[in-house]
């Protein structure tokens, strides 16, 4: 196999870069990398890998997927992990890389039409300000775990899933749609209207999260760890919740804090959300 080719420099992504990159019909390549990642996509959007990069040692793992790309003349490379660094930019690639087009954007006009189908508990998450790729990832994660399908954030500051996102996600990334809003109050009063409560966090106002009943429909409000929640949006907030502790550190990580959250929302209404 042919040994793959060093990637150019990327460009310095500003915000009216990002906002066009999410332009409707502009599909991007995205090179995804770590094990349950790149097994996530191989098994749910088969139709989307366009080339495979793996270490020798990772080909009996696999083997499954290696099978399935010479079937369908998919080109695959064995390469070292040095070449991997160079694909990926990065030295936790887990011996294994695709490139695959990026999962299809969801728009809010589809949200609010799945949404009003379904008559069981339904948690949407809402991130106002995180933008650390790692949080990002972990909350993937979570949301993944509990059957939670939408995250949603403002058009100019929820990012993008980046590779390394993916692979902190451990493949949660392939079960959870980011909705990008452009009109956050607006698209929230919608949201209520169709039965939904907002419920924000807030580390020194908030009730205690094991004393509030959630209500069958919630949007949970999480804030970055720096700036918190816009006072905008908690005035917008039906409540706010806190997650009690010893005091010793002020808050929870932004990630610990939305599985602490989601865990008891499922608790209460003992049903997976998907």
């Amino acid at each position: 196999m042919n040994k793959p080719k060093s990637t150019a420099a990327r460009k310095p992504v500003t915000r009216s870069s990002v906002h066009k990159d999410r332009s409707p019909g502009k599909i991007r390549e995205v090179k995804y990398y770590g094990t349950a990642a790149c097994q996530a996509l191989w098994q749910q959007r088969p139709h989307d890998v366009i080339r495979i990069y793996i270490e020798e040692g990772r080909v009996p793992l696999f083997s499954a997927m290696l099978k399935w790309a010479a079937a369908q003349r998919k080109a695959y490379h064995i390469v070292t992990a040095q070449d991997l660094e160079k694909v990926t930019e990065s030295v936790h690639h887990q011996g294994i890389c695709i490139l695959a087009r990026a999962r299809a954007t969801v728009l809010f006009a589809d949200l609010i039409r799945n949404v009003r189908q379904k008559k069981r508990p339904q948690l949407l998450v809402y991130l106002d300000g995180v933008e650390n790729p790692h949080n990002l990832g972990a909350i993937l994660r979570t949301c993944a775990h509990f059957g939670v399908r939408h995250v949603l954030g403002p058009a100019l500051r929820l990012p993008q899933l980046s590779p390394s996102a993916c692979r902190v996600a451990e493949g949660g990334a392939e079960y959870v749609d980011l909705v990008y809003l452009d009109d956050p109050v607006k698209q929230l009063h919608e949201l209520k209207r169709s039965g939904f409560s907002v419920i924000a966090t807030s580390v020194a106002h908030g009730a205690s999260v094991y004393n509030c009943s959630f209500s069958a429909n919630v949007v949970l409000v999480l804030g970055s760890e720096v700036e918190g929640i816009s006072a905008q949006l908690l005035h917008e907030a039906d409540a706010r919740l806190q997650i009690p502790g010893s005091g010793d550190v002020e808050s929870l990580n932004v990630s610990v804090a939305c599985a602490v959250l989601i865990s008891e929302f499922y608790r209460q209404h003992q049903v997976r959300l998907k």
